[in-house]
């Protein structure tokens, strides 16, 4: 508050405010007990518990407060408020610190293999993600070598909510006579498992290494396209100097992350023989694959439909035969309203016949035979595996694209095994090794700092004198460490709404304090003041940065012990000062501490328990002032305050965000 408001009546004071009812009164008296004092945080402690189902995985993921795409899929400029990186197993268990009102986070990651975006609800002071097998009867899933019969797909009118197809032709599909839209099989069953185990979890991390930069970020992969030769998997007619009658290929669908909701398949042809591959029957094996879905590896074994394209299907595919892949991008561009991800639950198998049909009919569908791709232009990559042996095939769901593509060739990832194994792996690049340096990763914190000036005397509580928008951004590593802090702290309290020079600064545990840069004067090691004087600062940031070496300070569970405080006519290097604190946290050596407990203090609230004589606002910036000199609480000033502090300041339920609502 303005020191001038001191010298005005009580009455003229309250006719002002506009809020006589609830503009406080000196208190004086006893000091209470500490434990009926609140805290007034606006942060609830929350379990992250974290479960990807991985065996030998460890993967970021950052968690948002609020929902970090648009409706059509592109990124809001939003920061993850909380992030890390899992243990070895996928999985990661910490308290978390959230602004109290929020109720739902959004779960995401970059890494391959990983869901792109989970919203989860914060229930009981938990986040929890587990992952589970679909529930699917029948098929053998695969888990740490452990074969645990759990799910198939074993009928033709399922919706394709579960991201599995019976095998279909494409060349039997017409508008007028669905029915003849899928082809022929004997029996489905054990046609699809899901593979999570060791092996997989490290071929994922060593193909993202390879195809996309250090932080996990999308980058060109042109370099790497490939030709039918090298792309499609040719039989051979003889194995180990003996007749090849036939083998079983399986398809292992490593995961998807094009933005386009696309569907992937495959045609074959006699090897030697140039075929019109246009008018191949195509089987699309994947009807519907799309960033981050499916978000585990799926295995689905390809069917042979005989010479002709008119038996039933198979698993023995002879040999002399060639198979290619194809891929029908961008399915919603006809289909699901233009809006991304609406559920797939809205997608029938109907829908995606229908959207599978318009690629195909429009010459829209990518082709590992580049010939028949627009402009010939090769639409795959592929990459030698030398510790598994497998070879990674990827598309590039834009390659028909007339203004181009971000050239990822990510968009799709599979490889194909055989038994026995008669792939003869292609002369390309090989997967290069894993770096040894650890991975870092951030993510910001935000708050506003409000400040009362008149202590211990107490004032008009318009929590207006000083504030400042707290930004932290934490810079941590896959070892588990922290190698960064950056605070950045921007002045924003009203022109004129106090008259004492304030200073603003700010204390840390002291094995926090790192390597300190920034415009800070370090008054202790631990002790920093960031601004002199916060009305001549309006609209000025000032930064803080300290940097930690590898194994110093520990991500998990961290916590520097932050303490903010102003300093009421501020002289530099004098002690004996007037410091105001947030609720029942400690003042510094260089405080007056003789003034603790006096006149309407009380561990820096009013000794009626009702209003803090400062507040950190978590999660919030650009927060409306309170009108001065009013009290918060009153109408119009946040008037959900009161209800909040008689409910006791709970950091959850429906009063836990007053401070979001000033109407």
């Amino acid at each position: 508050m303005r020191k001038s408001l001191c010298l005005i009546s009580g009455t003229l004071l309250c006719m002002m405010a506009s809020c006589v009812e609830k503009e406080p009164a000196a208190v004086g008296g006893e000091m209470p007990f500490i434990a009926e004092i609140s805290d007034f945080s606006t942060e609830n402690e929350v379990t992250l518990d974290i479960d990807y189902g991985y065996e030998g995985y460890s993967t970021n993921f950052k968690l948002y407060i609020e929902n970090p795409y648009n409706e059509d899929g592109t990124r809001k400029d939003v920061e993850p408020y909380y992030g890390g990186f899992t243990d070895e197993n996928s999985r990661y268990q910490a308290a978390v610190t959230l602004p109290a009102y929020v109720k739902t986070v959004y779960l995401c990651s970059g890494s391959y293999g990983i869901p792109r975006c989970l919203e989860l609800k914060v229930e009981n002071n938990a986040i929890t993600y587990k992952f589970e097998l679909p529930e699917l009867p029948g098929t053998l899933a695969t888990r740490a070598g452990v074969e645990d019969p759990c799910y198939n797909v074993g009928n033709v009118d399922r919706f394709s909510s579960n991201l599995y197809s019976l095998y279909t032709d494409i060349s039997r599909y017409s508008y007028t006579n669905k029915t003849t839209y899928w082809a022929y099989n004997e029996n489905v069953a054990g046609m699809y498992a899901v593979d999570i185990s060791y092996e997989t979890a490290n071929l994922l991390r060593r193909v993202q290494n390879s195809l996309t930069d250090r932080r996990g970020n999308k980058k060109d992969n042109s370099n790497l396209v490939s030709d039918s030769e090298d792309t499609n998997v040719t039989i051979p007619t003889t194995y180990n100097g003996e007749e090849l009658k036939s083998c079983h290929l399986d398809l292992v669908f490593l995961l998807a992350t094009g933005e386009y909701e696309n569907a992937m398949g495959y045609y074959y042809y006699k090897t030697g023989t140039t075929p019109d591959v246009r008018n191949l029957p195509k089987y699309v094996v994947f009807p519907l694959t799309t960033d981050g879905n499916p978000n585990h590896p799926v295995k689905a074994r390809l069917q042979f439909y005989g010479e002709n394209y008119d038996e039933r299907g198979t698993d023995d595919f002879p040999g002399g035969y060639t198979i290619g892949w194809i891929l029908f991008p961008n399915l919603d561009r006809t289909v699901g309203g233009g809006k991304w991800h609406q559920g797939y639950e809205s997608w029938e198998i109907g829908d995606i016949n229908d959207g599978i049909a318009d690629v195909y009919k429009s010459n829209m569908a990518i082709y590992s035979n580049s010939e028949y791709n627009r402009r010939q232009k090769k639409g795959c990559i592929t990459l030698n595996d030398t510790e598994s042996g497998r070879v990674i095939i990827g598309f590039e769901d834009q390659t028909n694209n007339v203004n181009g593509s971000d050239n990822s060739f990510d968009d799709i990832l599979f490889y194909v095994e055989s038994n026995p194994d008669v792939i003869q792996n292609p002369d390309r690049p090989d997967l290069p090794e894993e770096p040894e340096e650890p991975t870092e990763d951030s993510y910001t914190e935000t708050a506003t700092i409000a400040f009362e000036d008149i202590w211990p005397t107490g004032g008009d509580y318009d929590l207006n004198d000083v504030i400042v928008e707290q930004s932290r951004t934490v810079t941590h590593n896959s070892n588990g460490y922290i190698a960064k802090i950056e605070d950045a702290f921007k002045v924003v309290n009203l022109q004129g709404s106090a008259d004492y020079i304030d200073a603003f600064g700010f204390t840390v545990a002291a094995n926090t304090v790192g390597a300190v840069a920034g415009a800070a004067v370090i008054e202790e090691g631990n002790q920093f003041i960031m601004l002199t004087d916060a009305q001549a600062s309006i609209g000025e940031t000032y930064t803080l940065t300290r940097t930690f070496k590898d194994g110093e300070l520990a991500h998990k569970g961290f916590d520097d012990e932050f303490n903010p405080f102003i300093v009421i006519n501020y002289v530099a290097g004098s002690k004996g000062r007037k410091e105001v604190h947030l609720p029942k946290m400690a003042a510094t050596n260089w405080a007056d501490l003789s003034q603790q407990g006096q006149a309407d203090d009380a561990y820096y609230v009013n000794k009626n328990g009702k209003y803090p004589f400062a507040i950190s606002l978590a999660g919030v910036t650009g927060w409306e002032p309170v009108t001065e000199p009013v009290t918060i609480g009153c109408e119009g000033e946040y008037p959900m305050y009161d209800n909040w502090v008689e409910a006791g300041c709970p950091t959850s339920g429906q009063y836990a965000d007053w401070y979001r609502n000033k109407k």
